[in-house]
């Protein structure tokens, strides 16, 4: 289970003392942390790193804790928190969420360490919209590695620039291969 400590959006770690898995922020400057479970003081190095390599992409919106019990839950909430946050039609959320399963059944995208990155390309949108969502509790989502997911990044990009969504998916799972080979 993830302790986040003062938000949502921090960088997970595993404490070298405790070994405790967290979500930590950084004090700015100079860039450090404490572990929320038993206080710590984090290596940073690596952290730092993180923080650059964080920068390749923003969520447009991030669900602290998603309470759901399957992958096709956790699909139809994020469908449905992106359709209320672009004002989609009823429709509209209908087809994205389709469109999220199809590609699942192609091939899970549930990349392992804890991490699923479901994607669809849309006819009616300009850019790329990205939710975070972290699920406390885990889910199976048919992951690489078995593991239960925690952290799911849903991604509604556009059909008009498919090199968009490749890029967005590119430098996505390189920040994401970045944080499992170095942190966690």
């Amino acid at each position: 289970m993830i302790t986040s400590t003062t938000s949502d959006d921090g960088f997970p770690v595993r404490c070298e003392v405790c070994g405790a898995d967290s979500l930590v922020n950084l004090s700015s400057p100079p860039g450090d942390s404490v572990c929320p479970s038993c206080g710590s003081f984090l290596w940073v190095t690596a952290i730092r790193d993180i923080a650059s390599a964080r920068n390749l992409f923003r969520p447009d919106l991030t669900i602290p804790n998603l309470d759901v019990q399957s992958r096709d839950h956790a699909i139809e909430a994020l469908c449905q928190t992106v359709a209320n946050s672009l004002d989609w039609s009823d429709e509209q959320c209908g087809e994205f969420f389709q469109r999220i399963l199809k590609r699942e059944d192609r091939g899970s995208t549930g990349i392992g360490r804890g991490w699923a990155l479901p994607h669809a390309k849309l006819e009616w949108i300009d850019k790329p919209y990205i939710v975070k969502a972290l699920v406390p509790n885990g889910i199976d989502f048919n992951a690489l590695d078995g593991e239960r997911v925690s952290s799911v990044i849903m991604i509604a990009s556009s059909t008009h620039h498919p090199g968009d969504h490749l890029q967005l998916l590119e430098s996505i799972s390189r920040c994401l291969r970045f944080v499992r080979a170095n942190v966690v």
